[in-house]
């Protein structure tokens, strides 16, 4: 009898646990962090692995009304059968972009780094039958990407008009109790980072991956743990021109590209609201995939080990990977965040490797959030952190290359010429700092930040043996806001970017970022 209410019980906390919070809404993403650290949602999920599923104690409409309970914000459905069967229909949203000189800005999904303005166009549906969901959000995207100011190290014109459209937040999955298995386009988010990071973000369109995850802290006898497993396929649009070449056209193997990757989050048992983890990819062609031998080597090269002989052997079979390994520490009664993430792109042959060069291919990102409440439930969210990403000084007798870049796969770790993580720039360093001022879903901020353009960069694209005399560095000041208007929430930002030496040539340039989004309730 034990045994068979544990199965229902199991089953039916998988049934209530389906939805997910869609990574490319960034302000809501970051609400969910704010919630946690205010003691509305449980501090024991590490967010480090989003989207963010719903579970049986928050569903969709109970955090709109966690967020503000006089704003009477619902999802438009109808339920059967104690919520067992279930029809949404998700908010539509418009998304504006506009750059006055040149490229600039990240974490905008399938929105391409242009001049100019472009348009994003999302809506959807949800429904679950039992254990089974279903969201169809397709994203449409228009680009007038007109010409910009170029310079012999950075930029291309096409000159011509882009439209795309994408799957965009869409999935497929069975979910029995804290675990989900299906097909997703979704954006993926891993690692403690606020506004980057290293290995998956929303810099770039979801890509079409089948994904093994838990929906909730698996609690065990030593510690809580969270994961996601994903295998996935990555192509790029050679017309267009590429984050990770300094925004010039490439001509890469004409070859899809297979991705492996994984994220695991683990909670010690004695150790409460500290979250410890790590994460993998390993990417290829396609063609060079079929080469391979055994169904772990061929279709989860993360469960191996990397070997030093193939790792230094360029005859072998081509492929890039990456890892990363990260902590996050919540501190409820102060109502702050402290994380870290290292990675390398490049595996270590050996311990004496490590010792000797621990820099060598490496990026790291640090940060801390701290939330002060005030009268009228209205808060202070005060954020900052530090992302390093260019190479160190010993690149110049070992290049590493970027980040993002390894000599395997040429597009390196991208996905329709955007980087799958940091979207700053290649190579780049940024230093942010950001403070808000939130009532329920209304928020008036300021956000600086300073962007060091791939400043250990060899000069040229073709990565001659001599360093860049000139720098070029970003220094960005943004506004923020949010609004909410009955059933339509307004947010948006404007950044007045001053690039000395834009494009790594003497001369200063001058550029006015805005983004601004609708999205509605029906």
């Amino acid at each position: 009898m034990k045994y068979s209410s544990f199965i229902f019980s199991f089953f039916l906390s998988g049934i209530l646990s389906a939805q997910t919070i869609p990574v490319v809404q960034q302000s809501n993403d970051e609400l969910l962090r704010t919630l946690q650290l205010t003691g509305k949602i449980d501090a024991a999920q590490s967010l480090t692995s989003r989207p963010f599923f719903y579970n049986k104690s928050v569903s969709a409409d109970d955090l709109l009304n966690l967020i503000d309970s006089s704003a009477s914000l619902k999802l438009l459905g109808k339920s059967y059968l104690n919520n067992q069967i279930q029809f949404n229909i998700l908010p539509a949203s418009i998304t504006t972009k506009f750059n006055s000189h040149h490229p600039y800005g990240w974490n905008d999904a399938g929105m391409i780094m242009a001049k100019g303005i472009q348009t994003m166009v999302s809506a959807g549906v949800y429904a679950k039958i039992g254990p089974l969901s279903i969201r169809l959000q397709p994203e449409y995207y228009y680009a007038a990407n007109p010409n910009y100011a170029t310079t012999a190290e950075y930029g291309s014109n096409s000159g011509k008009a882009l439209s795309k459209a994408y799957l965009g937040q869409s999935s497929v999955r069975l979910n029995l109790g804290p675990v989900s298995v299906g097909v997703s386009s979704e954006n993926l988010w891993w690692g403690p980072g606020q506004f980057s990071s290293l290995m998956m973000s929303n810099n770039a369109p979801g890509f079409k991956h089948i994904t093994f995850n838990s929906t909730r802290p698996l609690k065990t006898l030593i510690g809580s743990f969270e994961w996601q497993l994903i295998a996935g396929k990555l192509d790029e649009d050679t017309s267009a021109a590429f984050e990770n070449f300094y925004m010039k056209p490439l001509l890469p193997k004409n070859d899809s590209r297979y991705i492996n990757g994984i994220v695991l989050t683990y909670q010690p048992s004695f150790m409460p609201h500290f979250f410890v983890g790590l994460t993998r990819t390993e990417h290829l062609y396609q063609t060079d995939q079929k080469l391979k031998t055994g169904f772990i080597n061929k279709y989860l090269p993360v469960f191996e080990a990397s070997s030093p002989v193939a790792n230094a052997n360029s005859s072998s079979i081509p492929s890039d990977g990456a890892f990363s390994f990260f902590t996050r520490w919540i501190l409820p009664k102060h109502q702050a965040e402290f994380y870290a993430e290292f990675g390398y792109n490049d595996f270590k042959q050996n311990l004496r490797d490590i010792a000797v060069n621990p820099s060598h291919s490496a990026a790291y990102i640090l940060g801390a959030k701290k939330i002060i409440v005030q009268k009228n439930n209205q808060l202070i969210d005060i954020a900052a952190e530090i992302t390093q990403m260019a190479q160190s000084a010993s690149s110049v007798l070992r290049n590493s290359g970027n980040w993002y870049e390894h000599g395997g796969v040429t597009q390196g770790l991208s996905y329709q010429n955007q980087n799958l993580g940091a979207g700053s720039g290649f190579g780049n360093n940024v230093q942010t700092l950001q403070v808000k001022k939130i009532h329920g879903f209304n928020m008036i901020g300021v956000k600086m930040q300073r962007i060091q353009q791939d400043p250990k960069g060899f000069k040229g694209p073709s990565n001659l043996l001599a360093m860049r005399p000139i720098q070029w560095n970003d220094i960005a000041l943004g506004f923020l806001g949010q609004h909410r208007f009955n059933k339509l929430l307004i947010n948006g930002e404007m950044q007045l970017v001053h690039s000395k030496n834009y494009g790594w040539e003497q001369g200063n340039a001058f550029n006015v970022f805005v983004q601004c989004k609708a999205s509605y309730f029906f």
